[in-house]
């Protein structure tokens, strides 16, 4: 599972970055706060909101995901673009 974080700001690139590459299952959390060691506080009313997007895929698409998120961090370098891979034992 691929949990990307962004800003707010990049969000009508990165769904179609995604769609473009193929994968067409995922879902959305907007308006997400928190604080990173580069980017500083997301927090209501400062520098503005996070989104983040989950994405399962199958182990042979995994490249596809990360070529993709390596593309949006290149592309967007102020977009915080963050990709945390966590590996799912299960779907129910």
């Amino acid at each position: 599972m691929f949990a990307l974080v962004y800003s707010w700001a990049i969000d009508d690139y990165v769904i179609p970055a995604i769609s473009k590459g193929g994968i067409k299952a995922y879902t959305k959390w907007t308006d997400v706060h928190g604080t990173g060691p580069e980017t500083g506080p997301k927090l209501r009313f400062s520098q503005g909101d996070n989104h983040v997007l989950t994405v399962v895929l199958e182990d042979e698409d995994a490249a596809k995901m990360k070529k993709i998120v390596l593309a949006l961090r290149k592309e967007y370098p102020l977009g915080g673009v963050r990709c945390f891979v966590v590996p799912v034992e299960e779907m129910i």
